[in-house]
């Protein structure tokens, strides 16, 4: 890989250096993007379709990567799209309310630290991929958790 293209790779896995921050890299990256959604696609049906999925096309297509810029790691903790796009479908077509987008964060980062099954089946897959299908996984499972919240809850 070029070094452009190495470094455009690094900046996009690392959600433009989120994953650089010395703790909790995954978290910093989900309340990120939690807010960038709330307050831009949140709502917007018409923009959550092409932006989540350009994002899900863009990081599937760049874990290929993980292991040449960082050789000696299967899942290192600086790739945070993973999380990125994790909490992009926990959120993706829910209705816009601030707690609707915090327990979206919540369920998610729950789901995620404890990888409860069928999560931890892609999480022990010990390659690239393995790395984005758990979140993947679990920002789907966040979702229908909470569609189904709602719809028990319609006053939420």
């Amino acid at each position: 890989m070029k070094s452009n293209g190495r470094k455009l790779a690094e900046i996009i896995l690392t959600f433009f250096g989120v994953g650089k921050i010395p703790f909790a890299q995954g978290t910093f990256a989900s309340a990120i993007t939690a807010t960038l959604y709330y307050f831009t696609l949140s709502g917007k049906l018409n923009l959550e379709i092409p932006i989540t999925l350009s994002t899900f096309i863009i990081s599937l297509s760049l874990t290929k990567y993980i292991r040449v810029i960082w050789k000696e790691k299967n899942d290192p903790p600086e790739v945070v799209i993973d999380e990125v796009l994790g909490m992009m479908l926990s959120m993706f077509a829910l209705p816009k309310k601030p707690e609707i987008a915090i327990a979206s964060f919540l369920v998610f980062r729950f789901l995620d630290i404890t990888k409860i099954p069928p999560i931890n089946l892609f999480d022990r897959m010990k390659s690239p991929y393995g790395v984005m299908l758990d979140d993947i996984v679990g920002g789907i499972m966040a979702n229908i958790i909470l569609k189904i919240a709602i719809s028990i809850f319609p006053e939420l």
